[in-house]
């Protein structure tokens, strides 16, 4: 079945491309012009509508639009009336006058009837070249329903003059093409299509199975047409498996199909195919009857292929019936349609007779001639098939599994062909072997020189690797080192520096009265807290440097940070008559939670170089609120810098010039620090200077505001209350405290009896547990790092027992990932060592209720008791630390730092917290190449301190 050549579908299809196409051209017109293109159908017989057509194609007022649209339409009309030769002629010139727009509707449909007329005439080759023709265009017009239609048409021209594998080609592109845009009708036709080559193949089983299918989707979608195609096809299949039975019937319903419509080239083909049948069952009177009904049909329709196959049942019918020379007339007749439409399958058929026919009248020479050109086209026919097969199987196996199918292949051949031709495939497969054989051999030789070149190339590939990771092994070790000698010896240098100061500061108080020795020791006080500032720098570059620096986040406000600093630049500035101005824009309170250490840290580097450089005039902060964060601004009026000395003012060592350090002093660390610790936050500093005028340093740091101060009623009295602790305001209710050293739990203890609660202290988390689910306290303070039983498996039991009050985390981890970790334990929140007093009351409180009464509350207490008492036992922690040490117990060595830091952070030992944190953190990772080194410094800074506090000088 022709695509898309259903004859009430193509009348509409036409009439609604030339109207589309020619509205304003046939808006233009006379009347009488455009009434009598629509007028040329119904016109009674084909010589009158012929006429009238050559009259309008002679008409002066045809327009071009007009002019195709009569060729159009008598090419159907010629089409329909099975006059294939006319219909050619008009389509062709149709063809012509669309040349001049390429991609045109005319065009393509030009092309595309040309291809159905010659395909319906029998001239298969010819409908070939049409068809590509037209799937070009249809390429160009981008639309798949057109190339679908050419594909499936230019399979069906393919399995015509048996050239298979070109038609599948075809079909499998028409499927795809189906698949995504096309409809149930298109899928049908492809089933019915397919099944055409499967019986060509002889695979009789398959090509049955797939007629059914169609003939089930036509029989849904109403299509008489495809039903009768698929009938006719069975008859086929029934034919050559031999069941006459079925076939006949099949082809008989097909039959009163086609005679229903008239459609005289189809019923050509399934009296040939009945005629075949009754030939089979040797019933010769009614095969002559339907040999002379296909022949009929078939002259009737002008279809050259469908009297070509009714020659070949006629001249078998003459054969068998002893009518020799009437049947060499047909084979001959036959014979000369077979080569002029290129169907060599039915040329070898032909050939086949023709030499019975020659033997059957004593022409034995002529005979042999015919059976060798049979032969000949039935080697042919196999040839490309095999060789279209081995171009398949060559891409798929290797060169072994090719050769032996080649070997197979071509025995099939040597079985059918002489005893020279034998020597020959001999002699041509020998030499294909050793062809074989020296490529083989030549490849084996070319991937055995490329294998060694690649061992090479890998070894020396390793070996540079190798030099590249044993250099970035010794840069990164020198580096290491390095860090570890800034650290060692800032520990080192700060070790007896503390006992300098504090002697400088007990001999202040001693001998206040002699006013020569006091201004003495002022000025070792001065310029040794001058060098300690400029170790804890050192300190601190190195621990950024060896990536062991890590920020401890707080929440505060911005307000308390501001007077923090402010306070510790008044005297500077009015010993120097400079003006401080402060100007903060932020809405008050304003709680963030940053970095309260280093942001501070920063804040004193920029003031303090603001006041070390300017003379007179004034020193500015001014605090902004920005898209990202908040903006710190220090300006003064100073002796400002050049663009070159900005440009390096954040390199370590580095001042504007030489002739600073000289005038100032100072070692070029503080802005390089802070530049680094910015950075560290996620910010920035920058700088706009010039010279003799001032300098402005611009600190971004990315923050959101933890509450607003827009809020108003009960909110806004809840958070003062949690920002400002009102010294009237006293805290009721039970807390229970797990704290496994006695000094940090008695000073803890003191805290919260101070705000009016109720204490209840354990050791460890197992004291906890039993505690909590006998007394069931309003909150929960659990120290993390306790014996029996840590905080977290504390915490698990509690949850799991059905414990629903508030457990805070108390510990001296403050690292971020830990902070998250604990909340995500189920923790309620995080208390880190050492407790500050204000956010202690203020995280309690959002637990507890408050109650006002006469007395007023002081958060401050005295714990000089508890910190002696603590200092008292830093001699027994370092030979504790020592047997450890000796010991190599690294869990237990991890356990007691942890515990030190806690401790020492509490009573305000910075140095042996931060001493403690390091060494753990290190125990943690198991960084052993640091062990030693930060044994060895907390062991001094224990002693240190021990001997500083015995005397008193701290």
């Amino acid at each position: 079945m022709i695509k898309g050549f259903k004859w009430a579908v193509t009348t509409v299809l036409l009439v609604g491309i030339w109207s589309a196409q020619g509205h304003a051209d046939t808006s233009a017109a006379k009347p009488a012009i455009a009434s009598q293109i629509d007028a040329l159908s119904e016109l009674p017989n084909w010589q009158e509508q012929v006429l009238s057509a050559e009259r309008l194609l002679q008409h002066n007022e045809l327009g071009p639009v007009q002019r195709a649209a009569t060729l159009t339409a008598i090419g159907k009309i010629a089409l329909e009336s099975a006059r294939y030769d006319m219909a050619i002629r008009y389509f062709e010139q149709l063809e012509s006058l669309s040349r001049s727009e390429q991609l045109s509707d005319s065009l393509y449909h030009a092309l595309k009837m040309q291809g159905i007329s010659a395909f319906y005439q029998g001239d298969y080759a010819a409908s070939v070249t049409d068809y590509q023709q037209a799937l070009s265009v249809a390429e160009q017009r981008d639309n798949p329903i057109e190339r679908a239609d050419i594909h499936n048409n230019l399979g069906m021209s393919f399995i015509q003059i048996h050239d298979l594998e070109a038609s599948l080609e075809h079909y499998l592109a028409a499927y795809m093409l189906y698949e995504q845009y096309g409809n149930e009708q298109d899928r049908a036709d492809m089933l019915l299509n397919l099944a055409g080559v499967y019986i060509r193949q002889f695979r009789y089983d398959k090509a049955e199975e797939l007629l059914k299918r169609a003939m089930t989707l036509f029989e849904r979608l109403g299509d008489q047409y495809g039903v009768a195609l698929a009938q006719g096809n069975l008859g086929v299949i029934y034919t050559e498996s031999n069941r006459p039975e079925l076939a006949r019937v099949a082809v008989k319903a097909a039959v009163e199909y086609y005679h229903s419509i008239n459609d005289t080239r189809h019923l050509a083909f399934e009296y040939v195919n009945m005629a075949k049948l009754s030939l089979l069952l040797r019933d010769y009177t009614t095969a002559e009857q339907e040999v002379n009904f296909a022949m009929y049909y078939a002259e009737k329709a002008d279809n050259q292929a469908g009297v070509m196959h009714a020659l070949h049942p006629t001249a078998r019918l003459q054969l068998m019936r002893g009518d020799i020379s009437a049947a060499e007339v047909s084979i001959e007749r036959g014979l000369t349609l077979t080569r002029k439409l290129g169907d060599r399958l039915r040329e070898r058929e032909f050939l086949h007779l023709l030499a019975l026919v020659q033997a059957a009248t004593g022409k034995m020479q002529a005979a042999a001639e015919t059976l060798d050109h049979y032969r000949d086209l039935q080697f042919s026919l196999l040839n490309e098939g095999l060789i279209t097969r081995l171009n398949k199987y060559q891409s798929k196996f290797e060169e072994s599994q090719l050769s032996q199918e080649l070997a197979k292949m071509k025995q099939a051949q040597e079985l059918q062909k002489l005893q020279d031709e034998q020597r020959n495939q001999l002699l041509w497969m020998s030499g294909l072997i050793l062809c074989l054989t020296l490529i083989s051999v030549f490849a084996f030789y070319h991937r055995a020189n490329e294998r060694r070149a690649k061992i090479e190339l890998s070894k020396k590939v390793a070996q540079r690797t190798a030099q590249l990771q044993q250099s970035a092994d010794e840069l990164r070790n020198a580096n290491q080192v390095k860090s570890q000698f800034l650290a060692n010896i800032s520990h080192e240098i700060r070790t007896p520096l503390t006992a300098i100061l504090g002697h400088a500061e007990s001999l202040q108080q001693d001998y206040a009265h002699d006013a020569h020795l006091v201004s003495s020791l002022a000025v070792v006080t001065r310029q040794g807290n001058h060098l300690k500032d400029l170790i804890s720098d050192v300190l601190d570059l190195s621990k950024i440097e060896a990536q062991r620096f890590e920020l401890e986040y707080t929440e505060f406000t911005i307000e308390n940070l501001l007077a923090d600093v402010c306070d510790m630049f008044q005297r500077p500035c009015m010993e120097k008559s400079l003006a401080l101005l402060v100007e903060n824009d932020l809405p008050t309170p304003y709680l963030v939670r940053l970095d309260y250490v280093r942001l501070k840290q920063i804040l004193i580097n920029l003031l303090s170089n603001a006041v070390k450089f300017t003379h007179h005039g004034q020193v500015e902060l001014l605090i902004r609120q920005h898209d990202d964060g908040l903006i710190f601004i220090v300006r003064d009026s100073g002796i400002g810098m050049s663009q070159s000395q900005v440009a390096r003012i954040f390199e370590c060592f580095q001042q504007g010039d030489n002739s600073i350090t000289r005038r100032f002093g100072g070692s070029g660390l503080g802005l390089s620090l802070s530049q680094h610790l910015a950075k560290m936050m996620g910010g920035e500093i920058s700088v706009h200077s010039e010279v003799d005028k001032g300098s402005q340093f611009t600190l971004l740091v990315p923050c959101a505001r933890l509450s607003q101060g827009s809020e108003t009623g009960e909110e806004a009295h809840r958070v003062e209350d949690a920002l400002l602790p009102a010294s009237e305001i006293r805290l009721s209710g039970t807390v229970l405290l797990a704290e496994d050293h006695d000094d940090n739990r008695a000073l803890i203890v003191r805290m919260l009896q101070r705000m009016g609660l109720e204490v209840d202290a354990v050791s460890n988390g197992r004291q906890a547990v039993e505690r909590c689910l006998s007394a069931y306290p309003d909150v929960v303070l659990m120290d993390i790092q306790m014996p029996q039983m840590d905080g977290l498996e504390a915490l698990k039991l509690l949850r799991q027992a059905g414990f629903e009050g508030d457990v805070y985390a108390l510990t001296a981890n403050v690292m971020e990932h830990e902070i998250k970790d604990y909340l995500a334990q189920g923790f309620s929140g995080h208390l880190s060592k050492p407790i500050n007093r204000e956010l202690l009351y203020q995280t309690l409180a959002k637990s507890l209720q408050r109650t006002c009464d006469a007395q007023a509350l002081d958060l401050a207490i005295d714990m000089s008791d508890l910190k002696q008492s603590f200092a008292q036992t830093l001699e027994q922690e370092r030979y504790k630390l020592i047997d450890l040490w000796q010991e190599q117990d690294w869990q237990a060595l991890q356990h007691h730092c942890h515990k030190l830091n806690g401790a020492a952070s509490m009573f305000e030992f910075v140095h042996i917290a931060d001493v403690a944190s390091q060494f753990e953190a290190a125990l943690k990772q198991q960084q052993t190449a640091l062990y030693q080194d930060l044994f060895l410094i907390l062991c001094d800074e224990l002693k240190v301190c021990s001997y500083s506090e015995q005397f008193d000088v701290t």
